[in-house]
């Protein structure tokens, strides 16, 4: 069976396609999170900081029947007396998410068609990145790609932080895992230059200490 994993970072949006457990094709457009914040900050004529805020707590990447009787808070860009609210309906904010979201899943739909996988790409999406965990962006992803999609979270590892538990750290800890299941590859010459603890170990203190 074949399956795809779609991580939308922050710049980037990098998709791999495994197939009977075998990654066969990779590719990425140059659109991820960060376009759809300045898209909110231009849109919505706020700073990036504020933007960013706003697709996290109210962003949707589907519209709703209340979204335009929901009023939400944009503090003005350059204005440092915020004591005078801007409210503007959450539907607003929804139309400048949604086609950027669109766009992102219609370009890797795209790239797949031409990569001339047919069938092994699959009838499976699992979605990781930061921009995955926007409200309503599987049921888009699923719209677009006329697939089943998934959230995609760590997974087989204990003692991790909630904050850092979620899709938004899927490939990190992918990373992780993998180069601790394969330690005993390293040359010798490296392993005798590591730490005592394990690499995950070390690594989850500092997600502990840090996050």
């Amino acid at each position: 069976l074949g399956c795809t994993v779609i991580d939308i970072g922050g710049g980037v949006t990098s998709f791999a396609v495994f197939h009977g457990g075998v990654l066969i094709y990779t590719d990425a457009v140059a659109l991820g999170g960060m376009h759809i914040t300045s898209d909110i900050a231009r849109g919505l004529t706020t700073s990036i900081a504020d933007a960013e805020r706003l697709k996290v707590l109210y962003g949707s990447a589907m519209a709703s029947g209340t979204d335009q009787s929901e009023m939400i808070d944009v503090p003005r860009l350059g204005e440092e007396d915020r004591s005078e609210p801007n409210h503007v309906p959450r539907s607003l904010l929804i139309g400048i998410i949604q086609p950027r979201v669109e766009e992102i899943f219609e370009m890797v739909r795209a790239r797949l068609k031409d990569s001339g996988l047919g069938p092994m790409v699959g009838r499976r999406v699992v979605l990781t990145g930061g921009a995955s965990q926007i409200s309503g962006l599987r049921d888009l992803a699923q719209h677009v790609m006329d697939k089943q999609v998934r959230l995609g979270r760590p997974i087989r590892l204990s003692g991790l932080p909630d904050a850092v538990s979620g899709p938004g750290f899927a490939t990190t800890a992918g990373l992780l895992t993998y180069m601790s299941e394969r330690a005993n590859e390293m040359p010798a010459d490296i392993i005798a230059q590591v730490e005592p603890g394990t690499l995950w170990e070390r690594a989850k203190t500092w997600l502990h200490e840090n996050w």
